[in-house]
């Protein structure tokens, strides 16, 4: 008896199927010192799901909640309300020394690896601390031996272990960050605008060497960026986040074909990358503007949507109700009154 006779999976078929990570309506408030009681909502009720061995492209401009979502997922800062489940448990629940097991299942990399690395200590002191934090290399010298391989594994030669940050270019840096984040086998790597310091050449570089890891080794990842030009390249779904809502999600290939939402529209259409240009200009029309305006304060937000003062499709009900997330076709939600593509 098989599952493809029709047949119920067996446990470890099911185990993939899972997600690897849920959250559902997190929301996080940080009250202003000095603000009179003033709060930012820097996360409003989020959800989303990330995919066994698949990337979740989050994206939004600057203050929009996407930082502040993967420090929450990573436990730096625990959310006010809703719920995460990481590998079918609640990571929410656990503490002290579970939480601290737990740790090396969840990893980071992060915008400035130059801030990510002590830079009195050498590549491959950086990669084996790892190592020797989560008991997963007897003594120094099956850590240096470990971090040799996972310096080889993310494309830098063994003798890179002996040199300082300093020593290093940024890709080169970014590379000993990633080969720290994949020493500890984490089932979930948050790559938090991973390639935005880096030059163009070498962004796609390290996208490349992600999604090969991804492939070799199962991990999933979620994908925090303001580019959605960057997160086209690998994420399976997408987020569209603004000032801590997500207001549209869908899978990247629909996403970027057929653009529900009106911000994502002027996102697309602001992207300096030729092709995202052309999907822009055959989606919207030569109507579409690049996106104008500054985000509303966030301890402020304006009544209704959200978006409405940097919109051109913006109605009398766009300020009496907020939209909800709603689907507007198989797997495609979008927050809008006025849902479709169009010039915003």
């Amino acid at each position: 008896m098989t599952a493809g006779m029709g047949f119920a999976p067996d446990g470890q078929a099911r185990a993939d199927a899972r997600p690897v990570v849920e959250v559902s309506d997190v929301a996080k408030r940080y009250r202003l010192r000095g603000g009179r009681g003033r709060t930012v909502r820097a996360l409003d009720g989020v959800s989303l799901t990330v995919g066994r061995r698949r990337t979740y492209g989050l994206v939004g401009e600057s203050g929009s909640g996407k930082t502040t979502l993967g420090r929450v997922l990573l436990r730096l800062e625990d959310p006010d309300s809703g719920q995460i489940t990481f590998d079918g448990q609640d990571w929410l629940a656990r503490r002290g020394e579970p939480l601290r097991q737990a740790r090396k299942e969840i990893q980071a990399i992060f915008q400035d690896p130059l801030g990510s690395l002590d830079p009195r200590r050498t590549a491959g002191y950086a990669i084996g601390e790892a190592l020797a934090a989560h008991g997963l290399a007897r003594d120094k010298a099956a850590r240096e031996r470990r971090a040799a391989e996972l310096l080889g594994m993310v494309g830098l030669p063994a003798d890179v272990a002996r040199r300082h940050p300093a020593e290093l270019s940024g890709g080169q840096r970014q590379r000993v960050t990633i080969a720290r984040a994949i020493a500890v086998r984490p089932k979930f790597v948050i790559c938090d605008e991973p390639t935005s310091a880096l030059d163009v050449s070498v962004q796609a570089q390290i996208i490349n060497l992600l999604s090969d890891l991804q492939e070799s080794l199962g991990v999933s990842y979620l994908f925090i960026s303001h580019s959605l030009a960057t997160v086209r390249h690998i994420a399976d779904r997408v987020g569209v986040m603004y000032l801590g809502k997500i207001v549209e999600e869908a899978p990247a290939d629909r996403l970027f074909s057929a653009p529900q939402h009106p911000y994502t529209i002027a996102l697309l259409a602001a992207a300096p990358v030729p092709d995202l240009t052309a999907i822009s200009a055959r989606q919207n029309g030569a109507g579409t503007r690049h996106l104008g305006g500054e985000v509303p304060s966030a301890t402020v937000l304006p009544s209704g949507c959200r978006f409405r003062l940097r919109c051109t499709r913006a109605q009398d009900v766009c300020a009496e109700r907020e939209p909800p997330l709603g689907e507007v076709s198989a797997g495609h939600t979008a927050a809008c009154h006025f849902p479709g593509p169009g010039p915003v």
